[in-house]
């Protein structure tokens, strides 16, 4: 499966992580239970490694047309992005 997205995709794909980690960390503080609070810990570190290689992407060059778009291998899935 192929995801392809263009430039804003990319920046909302940011963007939307970004809110994530912020309304998670508003969560974990509002909650009383410790196994919840543990399970949303490791939410957000997982959504700050994804934000992380997100923000690590390098845009592909103008120039070079014929190659590959930006490819992201998930578990099974190819991420592409254009």
């Amino acid at each position: 499966m192929d995801l392809v997205l263009s430039s804003k995709d990319f920046v909302l794909l940011k963007q939307i992580l970004e809110r994530y980690i912020s309304n998670l960390r508003m969560e974990i503080a509002d909650t009383d239970n410790a196994t919840w609070r543990s399970e949303m810990h490791e939410d957000e570190d997982r959504a700050k490694q994804m934000l992380a290689r997100l923000n690590a992407a390098e845009p592909a060059e103008e120039a070079a047309t014929e190659q590959e778009p930006l490819a992201i291998l998930v578990e099974g899935f190819t991420l592409r992005l254009r």
